[in-house]
């Protein structure tokens, strides 16, 4: 809460110290989930503290006009939030014009939806997941939050009025109401959030989101600064600290332990989150309160006052940060990239927040305003000019950052998937990566799964590949009895049989497989596959395989799953490994079939090596089951070189390894001159002397 600007308003240093824990943790998460898993959390914060000190202004309003001055207060909120968001995503867009060209079309559509503040709703329309997405974030990810609050400050004040008027100005009733909405909006999130099933629907959703703010907002009606005595015991005092201290932990205790993926976020985590974020509020803007000294120390203030400006620009200076700068030193990556962010929260905040915030909308044009401290000439120029110069410099520096890697933040089919594959997750469930929810759904509701792949990286949803004819294999290599082929793949077979990561054909999974003696390949690769969840309507690989078997299919299956279905079982899918298995065995019922294990280098979320680990296990135990299963171990033949920056595709010379070695393993499995191997797990061979 910056120093207000009428003088006869109370400001409580305190609050600006709980913005500053907020934007911190925030930042923690998008530097790196493992760091704080629940700093996305801060997020919480900031609604619950919003709620409370917009209905505070608004009461006071009440108490001395009797009315609530709903025009002086938007215009107030307006001189506040417009600058800054204004001055960003017009950097924003004109770095993105620099650096990546083709997202040039995506960001404009983006801040227009920002400028509107309907990003939250226009994320949802879109079946985009905030939580998963390989490609890493968006510069502009974080706005839907500030969606969900200008939504809250325009719809809010109305309410607000409407219950005034009905019990008369009782405030202990129109709390009461108001914490009775709050119960409601909680009550809705968890019976929108489903285990197993993407929750950006849940965690975007203005009505989901409102009972943070209206909690804060019951709680500013009856424990307001104004009306709260310092004259009180040494015990009493120490209670309230006591209760601080204790909201305190909690808050922290849930940055550090929550699970941001897992079901409990929506079942009880953003209710306790709302509460103590509240309690805490109420501890610090105690007068006599020995924590609010603390959190009304300076540094805390600093950053509590830049809290807006700092969370507006730490997310694009991230995203726009390539990962080849100072790979080898996170530690001093992440540290400039915080630099850079308050640096230019900071200059934002001097040159154009304020003086706008202080003097109106009318000092873009009008004469030139000095902000002190003195010394400093460059103020005197006019807001808009310093507007002007101060987004261009931004520009120039995100540009900068942008280039310095050698690439722009677009994808780059040289280097792994072209079109790296965003993962959304829908109402039916499928991986999610950094956040809540997906998993069991029923094959016929639509679901997400992991990487989704609507780009032009995407293969087609099936096709039929007359093989090329088989060559001699006079080198050594094997042959296969696998006269026909269907190979069935999620992202992690994108690039097996696409010239944007194969230009060379006798590099692709078809040519591969008819050099070990296919006459006939089917591939069947969709990036949002999964055995049992379903993307935007289309066929789970349960439903493609059922109709292929139905068409006269006979012949060997490779089923390149399970990257998906590990993610799935770990956000609470619901269908254990060797029922999912056993769906696609059962389907192609006793024909040669070869599994893949998995593998990643994510240390964390669904997508952690931990949980490709198990998956591994359980489709190697499915051998026992299933005399027809055989699993090539791709796991243990990968390397680390071949993953693409979100440690779970490939570079183009992964997909070349990967296509090659499927097909030398199934000709091991199913040899032509010999009776199939005996044993479950299978190595290409590539790697013998």
């Amino acid at each position: 809460m910056p120093r207000p600007v009428s003088g006869s308003a109370t400001y409580l240093p305190g609050l600006d110290g709980l913005r500053a824990i907020a934007v911190v943790a925030v930042i923690l998460y998008h530097l790196d989930p493992a760091w704080l898993p629940g700093g996305l959390l801060g997020v919480g914060m900031f609604f619950t503290l919003s709620g409370y000190l917009i209905t505070w202004i608004l009461v006071r309003t009440w108490d001395r006009l009797g009315g609530l001055d709903l025009r002086n207060f938007w215009i107030r909120r307006a001189r506040r939030l417009l600058p800054a968001v204004v001055l960003l995503l017009a950097v924003v867009v004109a770095t993105t014009a620099a650096v990546d060209l083709a997202d040039l079309g995506t960001r404009v559509r983006e801040s227009l939806a920002a400028l509107f503040y309907v990003f939250n709703w226009t994320t949802i329309a879109s079946d985009v997941s905030y939580f998963e997405r390989f490609a890493g974030p968006g510069p502009f990810d974080h706005l839907w939050s500030l969606a969900v609050e200008e939504q809250f400050y325009l719809l809010w004040p109305l309410l607000l009025l409407g219950l005034l008027k009905l019990f008369r100005g009782r405030m202990t009733r129109v709390a009461a109401t108001t914490m009775a909405l709050a119960a409601l909006s909680f009550v809705w999130m968890t019976v929108l959030a489903q285990p197993g099933f993407d929750a950006t629907r849940v965690y975007e959703g203005t009505d989901t989101r409102a009972g943070g703010l209206l909690v804060g907002a019951a709680v500013a009606m009856i424990w307001r600064p104004d009306r709260i005595t310092a004259d009180i015991t040494p015990r009493a005092r120490a209670i309230v600290d006591g209760l601080g201290i204790v909201a305190l932990a909690t808050i922290l205790g849930l940055f550090v332990f929550i699970d941001p993926w897992g079901q409990v976020l929506y079942d009880g985590g953003l209710l306790l989150l709302s509460i103590a974020t509240v309690v805490l509020v109420g501890v610090v803007v105690h007068p006599a309160s020995r924590l609010a000294r603390a959190m009304g120390l300076a540094p805390l203030v600093w950053v509590g006052e830049r809290s807006y400006g700092i969370y507006l620009w730490h997310l694009p200076v991230i995203v726009f940060t390539p990962a080849s700068v100072l790979a080898g030193a996170p530690l001093v990556r992440a540290g400039l990239q915080v630099t850079v962010s308050f640096v230019l929260a900071a200059l934002s905040w001097r040159l154009v927040e304020d003086p706008i915030r202080r003097h109106g909308m009318g000092v873009l044009a009008d004469r030139p305003v000095i902000v002190r401290p003195s010394w400093w000439r460059w103020p005197k120029a006019p807001v808009a000019r310093r507007a002007v110069v101060l987004g261009a410099a931004a520009t120039v520096t995100l540009s900068s950052v942008a280039l310095a890697g050698g690439s722009s933040t677009g994808p780059d089919p040289d280097s792994g998937i072209a079109a790296q594959a965003e993962s959304t997750i829908d109402p039916d469930p499928s991986p999610s990566d950094p956040d809540p929810g997906d998993a069991a759904a029923t094959p016929d509701e639509p679901a997400e799964s992991a990487p989704a792949d609507d780009g032009p990286s995407a293969t087609p949803e099936s096709a039929q590949t007359p093989a090329p004819a088989a060559p001699a294999s006079d080198d050594g290599s094997s042959t296969s009895a696998c006269t026909s082929v269907v190979h069935v793949g999620d992202s992690t077979s994108l690039g097996l049989d696409d010239v944007a990561y194969l230009p060379d054909e006798d590099d692709q999974i078809p040519a591969r497989y008819a050099e070990v003696g296919a006459e006939e390949v089917i591939t069947q690769i969709d990036g949002a596959m999964s055995i049992v969840e379903r993307f935007k309507d289309r066929p789970n690989a349960t439903m493609r395989v059922s109709q292929l078997v139905e068409d006269g299919q006979d012949g060997c299956w490779v089923l390149a799953m399970g990257t998906n279905e590990a993610a799935n079982e770990a956000v609470g899918g619901g269908i254990p490994f060797d029922e999912r298995i056993a769906m696609l065995m059962e389907e192609v019922d006793g024909q040669p079939t070869m599994w893949t294990t998995t593998r990643s280098l994510e240390d964390t979320g669904p997508y952690a090596d931990q949980e490709m680990a198990a998956w591994s296990e359980a489709v190697v135990a499915a051998c026992e089951t299933w005399p027809n299963l055989r699993v090539y171990d791709w796991r243990s033949e990968v390397r680390d070189d071949w993953f693409i920056d979100d440690q779970i595709h490939y570079t183009s010379e992964g997909y070349r390894n990967r296509a090659e070695r499927l097909a030398q393993a199934l000709a091991r499995a199913w040899p032509a001159d010999g009776d199939p191997m005996s044993d479950c797990l299978v190595s290409s061979g590539l790697d013998e002397e």
